[in-house]
């Protein structure tokens, strides 16, 4: 009894133990093929992530040359750009200077006039043609001042716009060929607003100065204002009381003609103009010779420039 006891007991323990043994082989196999498949995914999904960061590192590199290429270009044309832009402003400085120059010469005349009116021994007749004379030149004088003005404050518009390349083509003018327009080029006239702003003996100055024959600078002139679609202007610099400094500031506000001004009232004219408390400014009287002038103007009559 004892005997078959323990022989199906040792019996039972071995078909346990092979039976176990069957369950764990199979549950480990099967988790192996599940362990593979998940490194396999796995792998599959890094190396996909590999080509993209390196395809994302190409195109950085591309990206970086191109940049660098771009920024050789840009500067470059920062260089060209502020050489130009101190040929423009020495430019300015010397219209200053010789804006300066002008009104030494014009007190200078003024003083020889006064001189000339009280010397003894003149007669009436020689008093009134040299008052003409003197009246004459500084109107000449006023007028070429007053053009100076003008392209000194096209030229500080022009800088910016020469700064990004965008110069004019004056060759489109009548009478403006390849050679003269290279000419204002190098003289830092590059915009239709300067050369309309410009006195017409400079403008031949600049472009043949040796000439033989004549040059329809006023024409050019004319033709510039109308590219560059300008308003036509009046010299407010002639009415009694409005100097230099009072008439750019009424241009810079968009006041350009005789006609505005009368219409304007003493309240928006101070506004602009910005006289300081110790200055006595007739704006009334101001506003009565406009309206004088702009019917000048309307009718014909009005001179330029002869006060």
């Amino acid at each position: 009894m004892n005997l078959d006891f323990l022989w199906w007991l040792t019996l039972g323990v071995l078909i346990g133990f092979v039976a176990e043994w069957i369950w764990d082989w199979i549950w480990f196999r099967r988790r192996r093929q599940v362990v593979s498949v998940d490194v396999e995914t796995q792998v599959s999904v890094l190396r996909s992530e590999r080509d993209r960061l390196a395809a994302d590192l190409r195109a950085c590199g591309d990206r970086r040359a191109v940049l660098e290429s771009d920024l050789k270009t840009a500067q470059g044309t920062l260089q060209t750009v502020q050489d130009e832009l101190g040929s423009l402003r020495t430019r300015v400085a010397g219209l200053s200077q010789e804006n300066d120059q002008l009104r030494a010469e014009l007190a200078t005349l003024r003083a020889g006039s006064g001189a000339q009116s009280g010397a003894q021994g003149q007669t009436l007749v020689a008093k009134q043609v040299g008052a003409a004379d003197a009246t004459g030149e500084v109107a000449e004088l006023r007028a070429y001042n007053l053009a100076l003005y003008d392209e000194l404050a096209a030229t500080r518009m022009a800088l910016g716009r020469f700064a990004g390349n965008k110069g004019d083509p004056l060759i489109d003018i009548k009478g403006i060929g390849p050679l003269y327009q290279d000419r204002l080029y190098e003289a830092g006239i590059v915009t239709f607003e300067q050369v309309a702003a410009m006195h017409p003996d400079r403008l031949r100055a600049i472009v043949d100065p040796e000439t033989t024959f004549e040059l329809d600078t006023e024409s050019w002139r004319e033709q510039a204002r109308q590219l560059a679609r300008l308003p036509s202007r009046d010299p407010l610099i002639d009415i009694n009381g409005i100097g230099p400094v009072y008439e750019q500031r009424l241009l810079n506000a968009g006041v350009t003609s005789f006609e505005q001004l009368a219409s304007m009232s003493e309240a928006q004219i101070r506004a602009i103009i910005k006289p300081e408390a110790w200055q006595n400014v007739d704006i009334a009287a101001w506003i009565a010779e406009a309206k004088v002038l702009a019917q000048q103007v309307r009718d014909g009559t009005y001179r330029k420039g002869r006060y």
